[in-house]
């Protein structure tokens, strides 16, 4: 499991900046490292794209937070 870990880090910073690049990429690991069949990827598929959307309002959440939090710290 560790190597999966680390195998999908790796892969998760070079995955592209597209909407559901990150799942197609790491379909390759899933197959190979964890024995993952296509019935379980496409399972896998379905289950990141039903939850890509709050990850990325999360991510853009966070990046406005941080924005107004600096903007009254650095007053310019």
């Amino acid at each position: 499991m560790f190597g999966f870990v680390l195998m999908l880090g790796v892969t998760m910073v070079a995955a592209p900046g597209v909407p559901g690049g990150a799942i197609m990429v790491s379909l390759g690991i899933l197959g190979s490292l964890l024995g993952f069949d296509a019935s379980q990827q496409a399972m896998m598929i379905t289950l990141y794209v039903a939850m890509d959307s709050f990850g990325t309002a999360c991510n853009v959440t966070g990046d406005g937070a941080i924005a107004v939090i600096m903007d009254k710290l650095v007053k310019s």
